[in-house]
């Protein structure tokens, strides 16, 4: 039977130096100045990018779209891709992912059946507000996205705030930085507009903070040189609410569709609200039947909280 506990959060002990002050807090406040700047910069560049873009490519386009509108997907309307897709989880930011997955499929040559080439990323959203807290220097999986990218001018006031069973579609998001780990840096005008790295993007808000429960449980892990198993225990986090757990998987679902009736067959896909909305890692869509040629996840993890590796556990091989 699993030990069940009561959900806490954690409390970070701030260091301080000798005369008291907050050190994190300033390196905190000196990381948000940056990325207001980095914000405000990165719309200043978009229209100079625009303008040397094809006309075909709008960036400041995008379409609300509604669970109600979109029927189930009809057999008749799917590719049959001869092979499934093996899902690959990856600790890695959103926008890396998809331009490692791009890359790949430059690689291998871009299939006669792929009718766009663009990934397609899962942005995981404000309900609130377009962007989030991008301009004033927060840090989230949006925010990220927007830093790099012209995501956020696609994002339209008028459509918020995000209801759980709506989306934003954007077709054209063009990636006009590197990530934060390498200082945000510009790539154009080095990089031509016409060669800067191309995705569409889905919005959706995930629940902020939906009651969780937490328990201990056993995982039985075979010793190579020993045929007995080794009891290991791990946390497990599940939502508490079953209304709250099938309304996730119903913004699941509204995704994948989305992804289909717009043909869209590469995939990066990542944990629904895991991070500072503090949803539960261990839910995944049910989605098969030859639609798409990868799905990616990707779960950024950099201090090892526990999603990145639940993700890969539930979901890494699994052929869909």
């Amino acid at each position: 039977m699993p030990r069940r506990r009561d959900f806490r959060s954690r409390n970070y002990q701030h260091q301080r130096n000798h005369n008291g002050y907050d050190t994190r807090a300033t390196e905190a406040t000196r990381r948000r100045d940056v990325l207001r700047q980095t914000a405000k910069e990165t719309l200043n560049v978009i229209p100079d990018i625009t303008r040397q873009l094809s006309s075909s490519i709008n960036v400041y386009h995008s379409t609300k779209l509604f669970c109600e509108d979109l029927h189930h997907l009809h057999p008749r309307y799917c590719p049959a891709f001869p092979e499934c897709a093996s899902i690959r989880v990856l600790n890695e930011d959103t926008l890396n992912a998809a331009i490692q997955i791009s890359r790949f499929m430059r690689t291998g040559g871009i299939n006669p059946l792929l009718h766009d080439p663009r990934p397609l990323i899962s942005n995981f959203a404000s309900y609130k507000k377009p962007g989030g807290g991008w301009l004033n220097g927060a840090v989230a999986q949006e925010e990220a996205i927007c830093y790099r990218s012209s995501l956020a001018v696609s994002l339209d006031e008028r459509d918020y705030p995000l209801e759980l069973d709506e989306a934003i579609y954007t077709p054209s998001v063009v990636v006009l930085r590197s990530d934060m780990a390498s200082s945000h840096r510009l790539l154009f005008p080095h990089t031509p507009a016409k060669d800067l790295p191309l995705v569409s993007a889905i919005t959706l808000a995930a629940m902020y903070r939906p009651r969780v429960q937490t328990f201990d449980v056993k995982d039985n892990h075979g010793d190579s040189g020993n045929s007995r198993p080794r009891l290991q225990w791990r946390e497990k986090q599940v939502f508490a609410s079953d209304r709250h757990r099938n309304t996730t998987k119903d913004k699941m679902r509204l995704a994948l569709r989305i992804a289909a009736t717009r043909r869209h067959r590469l995939l990066v896909l990542g944990a629904l609200g895991c991070g500072v909305y503090e949803n539960p890692p261990r839910i995944s869509p049910t989605f098969s039947g030859h639609w798409w040629m990868e799905v990616w996840f990707a779960v950024y993890d950099p201090r090892n909280e526990g999603n990145y590796a639940t993700f890969d556990r539930v979901l890494s091989g699994k052929m869909v």
